[in-house]
């Protein structure tokens, strides 16, 4: 049987036998992942850890964004009411990582540290990550963690979010992505921007792989593009080493954006196997023509995959895209997997 361990910082109590958080006023309830940041943090106080250790640690080296990090150092904050600007104990340090500031006590053995806490009320804390202000958009982030819920169980699901500029559609975003933040999911953001020449085919999804297989964890991604998509490993070979790309066992395929869109909607949809993989598309009214036909395909598709898409658009833009988009819902109105949640301005 391992010992138990228990970590006394500030007015917080961790205990390794229990997997709790404890204070003076009750149990704070934490989430595996969001209990393995804070157990790390403790376990090497007041040392500088880089993003990339902290991936390690506690993703164990699945493929996440650096969005997933700053959600769970967010929810930790606020389950410590811990201040970022004036920290009393996760310092941020700019581009290198993060510092537990704190003094930790740490003692082994069967005895708590502090035998008041035991008390026989337990106060619950509300769960971290949860906005305090729900009335702004409440409807709307409701019905996408509904849908979030769905594609988990493996149900492929499709969401077109409209609204002017300057609707919230970002901070809505932002909001569901923190309140999902205790779940284990893929994130693959691409940012469509106007452009006056024809694009590239795929330009903004290509852009979003190659800033992540740029990222700590990039390197299983590599492979996976490699196993399940060669013609997209050719876009993004920029990324790569040149023994890297020597090691393959095989030359890369000649591009061709018809392979491209085959080998694509198989590689977002193996990405749903490993984990529930949202993939977001930001101002698609931009987006070129293949981007869309590819996301239209993976909504058509009726393989089991844990997925979910989200499309947000200006609908006011008198575009290609926006075009193209209208005619996406119309093509998919038939089926069952895709909802449109539309945003004014309040």
């Amino acid at each position: 049987m391992e010992q138990k361990i228990t970590y006394a910082f500030g007015s917080f109590f961790l205990d390794t036998d229990t997997q709790s958080l404890r204070s003076e006023s009750g149990i704070v309830s934490l989430q595996p992942k969001i209990y393995r940041l804070l157990l790390y943090f403790l376990q090497h106080p007041d040392r500088l850890i880089s993003k990339e250790e902290l991936f390690d640690a506690v993703w164990q080296g699945r493929i996440v964004e650096d969005t997933a990090l700053r959600l769970a150092i967010n929810i930790l904050r606020k389950a410590l009411h811990d201040d970022r600007k004036t920290p009393s104990y996760i310092l941020t340090s700019c581009r290198r990582g993060y510092r537990f500031v704190s003094e930790v006590a740490v003692q082994h053995g069967l005895q708590a540290i502090e035998p008041m806490l035991r008390t026989e009320g337990i106060l619950l804390r509300p769960q971290p990550g949860i906005p305090e202000n729900r009335q702004q958009f409440e409807a709307e982030l409701d019905q996408l963690l509904q849908t979030f819920e769905q594609a988990t169980e493996g149900d492929r699901r499709l969401i077109f979010l409209n609204g002017e500029r300057r609707t919230g559609k970002t901070a809505l975003l932002e909001r569901f992505l923190t309140e999902i933040g205790h779940h284990e999911f893929t994130l693959l953001r691409a940012r469509c921007v106007p452009l006056n020449g024809a694009a590239e085919p795929f330009l903004p999804l290509l852009e979003a792989l190659e800033r992540r297989c740029r990222k700590p964890g990039g390197k299983p991604l590599i492979e996976f593009l490699y196993q399940f998509a060669p013609t997209w490993l050719q876009q993004v070979a920029n990324v790569l080493e040149p023994e890297v790309i020597g090691s393959f066992r095989s030359p890369l395929p000649q591009l061709k954006a018809a392979r491209m869109l085959r080998e694509g909607a198989n590689f977002f949809e193996r990405l749903g196997s490993e984990s529930t993989f949202i993939l977001i598309l930001d101002n698609s009214q931009w987006s070129d023509k293949f981007t869309l036909d590819l996301l239209n395909f993976l909504g058509s598709r009726s393989s089991p995959t844990r997925l979910l898409m989200i499309i947000s658009f200006r609908p006011e833009e008198n575009r290609a895209g926006a075009r193209r988009l209208a005619q996406m819902r119309s093509e998919l109105a038939y089926r069952s997997v895709f909802r449109e949640l539309s945003l004014q301005k309040r």
